[in-house]
């Protein structure tokens, strides 16, 4: 087995490297989420319920 060329050592790099940009979005997501619905129900109950 020769090894992988320098192209493919590129390709899979970057396949990593979206692959962990994608789990991280995932996670912001998620905590962004968590936290904006405690953040809403913390205002709704100091300011009441706002209607545009």
């Amino acid at each position: 087995m020769s090894g992988l060329s320098e192209s493919e050592i590129l390709l899979y790099a970057g396949l990593a490297i979206m692959a962990a940009a994608l789990i991280l979005t995932v996670g912001c997501v998620v905590v962004y989420t968590v936290t904006g619905r405690r953040l809403k129900r913390k205002l709704n109950r100091e300011y009441g319920v706002l209607h545009n």
